[in-house]
């Protein structure tokens, strides 16, 4: 009987304007893996460049010696971070003002951060003339066109590390991206002023006076890049440690965050990184190195910054009416002694 009512009952009809929003919206559903897919692909297609640079296209038919090529390091995994202003900055833009090595022991999962002062004097690789290091990036980029590869083995050189990796990142992609995660959050001992470098007039004089108190403070973009660039009220050294303190800041929020899981911080930094970043990471090897970050020991990161005072590698004088910075030992066999050995105990 049930059966023969629900046979004699006429079709409900559906209503079609609820059809339309219902199929809209599996549309929508299903599309948006494929576009999160192709969004990250086609930024991929501009921020990736593994091009490498022969050394013969360096030092001609001569090979370099032993010194220019370091043994990788089975149980170590080297990153080289490079901050510039940026390609369409007339004041240096190509210039790096920012020279870490992050370097990760693979059996203790051990973290390691060096900075390399940017006035570091130094034979560039197949030049003639000294040049800072900092200049790295731009030379390359200009004679070889590529300036990423010839920055990693000039810097390789003076570490004496084999970098696995490297990437370049320009002030906007630091600005937007510390933005887009809703500011950082560092801690100062000591109140921190910067009054001769910051909105000044055309004769460099009565600047703008930046200053944070003591305390904990929250930053957006603009503010952590006045903090990290700031240095004629202090030094490049102490530019450095804050360099330092910014990128742990960063990443401490990234943690915080796991903004894997949240798809539109995801497009948000893919959209900044595909204009401001350019990297040797291969898109195969990126899930790996999420892989490594996710399960590296955070807590007790070691930060090394390479100085001029009594007990460091270095001492600074004048060349040619230019400040540089030059190795103590002559060479740099100390710097690549520390860098080397940063895990031993």
């Amino acid at each position: 009987m049930i059966n023969q009512e629900y046979q004699n009952q006429e079709p409900r009809k559906t209503n079609p304007k609820k059809k339309w929003i219902i199929l809209i919206l599996i549309i929508v559903i299903l599309s948006l893996p494929l576009f999160y897919m192709f969004k990250t692909g086609f930024a991929l297609s501009k921020i990736i460049d593994i091009k490498n640079i022969s050394w013969e296209s360096i030092f001609g038919e001569e090979h370099p010696s032993e010194e220019y090529t370091p043994l990788k390091q089975e149980n170590r995994m080297n990153f080289l971070l490079l901050g510039i202003r940026g390609e369409g900055d007339p004041n240096g833009g190509l210039l790096s003002d920012g020279i870490m090595i992050i370097s990760y022991k693979k059996d203790t999962q051990e973290v390691a951060v060096f900075s390399i002062p940017r006035d570091l004097y130094l034979q560039m690789p197949g030049e003639i003339k000294y040049e800072k290091i900092n200049a790295a990036y731009a030379i390359g980029l200009e004679k070889y066109d590529n300036g990423l590869n010839y920055a990693k083995k000039t810097i390789a050189y003076v570490s004496g590390l084999h970098l696995d990796y490297a990437a370049i990142v320009d002030f906007e992609a630091f600005k937007d991206i510390i933005d887009l995660l809703g500011g950082i959050t560092i801690h100062l001992d000591e109140p921190f002023e910067e009054s001769q470098q910051w909105l000044c007039d055309e004769q460099g004089q009565n600047c703008e006076v930046f200053r944070l108190e003591a305390g904990t403070h929250t930053l957006n973009g603009e503010i952590a890049l006045l903090y990290a660039r700031s240095r004629f009220s202090s030094n490049d050294f102490d530019r450095a440690r804050r360099q330092q303190q910014v990128l742990l800041a960063l990443k401490d929020k990234i943690t915080k965050l796991n903004i894997l899981k949240d798809p539109v911080k995801i497009s948000g930094i893919i959209d900044v990184l595909s204009d401001n970043i350019r990297t040797d990471v291969s898109p195969w090897e990126i899930p790996d190195l999420l892989e490594i970050a996710k399960n590296a020991n955070i807590q007790n990161i070691q930060t090394r910054v390479f100085r001029n005072s009594e007990s460091g590698t270095l001492y600074e004088t004048t060349i040619n009416g230019r400040y540089v910075l030059l190795p103590k030992a002559g060479d740099f066999t100390q710097i690549r002694n520390i860098c080397q050995n940063i895990f031993e105990k």
